[in-house]
C-alpha cells in the first residue's frame, strides 16, 4: 500500500472533498480520484459513498481515518529512529490562530529550522474552537490559540504567555482612559466567534461598557487599519501592535490591571509528534 496514497485519503477526509483535496496537494481533481480508487481497490473495500455529489466518506472511510494517521505517524517515528542521534526529524501539523501568525510565530519557526533543520512544519490557520477539535480528532498535531476555559480531556496545554490587552484608538479622538474611548466612540469589534474575542466581550460586559458597534472583522491587520484611518477605537491583543502603529495611534491598558489572554500549545495526552511540539514549544518560550 502506498504511504502516499494514505496521505492523500487523509488530505480528502480532512477537506471534505476531492476538489478541496486536490487544491490543497497542488493534484488535479482527477489524480485524486484515481488515487482513491485504487486505493479502494487495494483494501477490497469502497471508502466513499459516491451517490452523493460530491462523495463522501462511508463508515468504512470514517474507521480508516484514525487509523490511517497512526501508519503515517508511526512511519515518520522510523525515519527519526534511523536517522539516530537523537536528531528531531518529521513533519509537525500545526494549527495556528490569526494573532499569533504575524506575532510571535516566524521568529519561533527561524529558531526551529536554525536548530533542527530536518524539522518540517505545515501551517493551516484557524480559530480557537476549531483547532481545538482537529487536535483532539488528530487532524493536527498541535494548535497555537487562545486558551479556553476549559480544555477537553484528552488535551494538554503548555502555556507560552500571557498578553493583555490594550485599547487603540486615533490620537485625536477624545477620552482621557479606556472606558471613555470605548463609550464615546464607533467600536471595531474582534470577532465574538475568536478566544480574545470572547473575552473581550466578557470584560465589556462585566464593566457595563455600552459599545457602539460599527463593524466586526476577525483579522488584526485590518482591525489596526480601520482604527488608524479614524474609523472607531479597538480592543486587540497588545503584542500584535506593531511600532509604527504605536507611534501613530493611542495606545492604552484595557481595565486596570489590564485583561489579558493566556496563550497555549495544545496537543493530545498521547501523541506520536510529541517529540516535535516540545521542541516548538521551547522555540516559543521566552519569545515575549
Amino acid at each position: 500500500m502506498s504511504l502516499r496514497r494514505l496521505q492523500i485519503f487523509l488530505e480528502v477526509a480532512a477537506r471534505g472533498s476531492f476538489a478541496a483535496a486536490a487544491d490543497r496537494l497542488g493534484l488535479a481533481q482527477s489524480a485524486v480520484s484515481m488515487q482513491m480508487r485504487t486505493l479502494e481497490e487495494e483494501l477490497g473495500a469502497d471508502l466513499f459513498d459516491r451517490s452523493r455529489r460530491p462523495p463522501v466518506l462511508n463508515d468504512r472511510g470514517l474507521a480508516l481515518v484514525p487509523e490511517a494517521r497512526e501508519i503515517l505517524g508511526k512511519y515518520e517515528d522510523l525515519k527519526r529512529i534511523v536517522r539516530g542521534g537523537g536528531e528531531i526529524a518529521g513533519t509537525l501539523r500545526l494549527g495556528v490562530i490569526q494573532t499569533a501568525s504575524t506575532g510571535i510565530l516566524p521568529a519561533a519557526l527561524t529558531r526551529l529550522h536554525e536548530a533542527h533543520p530536518q524539522l518540517r512544519v505545515r501551517i493551516e490557520s484557524g480559530l480557537s474552537s476549531g483547532l481545538l477539535v482537529r487536535v483532539a480528532q488528530g487532524e493536527l498535531d498541535a494548535a497555537i490559540l487562545t486558551a479556553p476555559e476549559r480544555l477537553p480531556p484528552e488535551l494538554r496545554g503548555h502555556l507560552i504567555f500571557v498578553e493583555p490587552l490594550s485599547v487603540i484608538a486615533p490620537r485625536d479622538f477624545s477620552g482621557a482612559n479606556d472606558m471613555e474611548l470605548l463609550t464615546r466612540h464607533p467600536f471595531i469589534r474582534f470577532n465574538r466567534r475568536t478566544g480574545v474575542g470572547r473575552i473581550i466581550e466578557h470584560a465589556l460586559r462585566d464593566r457595563s461598557f455600552q459599545v457602539d458597534e460599527a463593524m466586526e472583522l476577525d483579522a488584526i491587520e485590518p482591525i489596526i487599519e480601520m482604527v488608524s484611518r479614524g474609523l472607531g477605537v479597538a480592543v486587540v491583543p497588545a503584542y500584535a501592535i506593531g511600532e509604527a502603529a504605536r507611534a501613530e495611534l493611542r495606545v492604552l491598558p484595557f481595565g486596570d490591571p489590564a485583561v489579558s489572554r493566556r496563550v497555549i500549545v495544545v496537543e493530545r495526552h498521547v501523541s506520536p509528534r510529541a517529540a516535535l511540539t516540545e521542541v516548538l514549544v521551547g522555540a516559543l518560550s521566552g519569545l515575549q
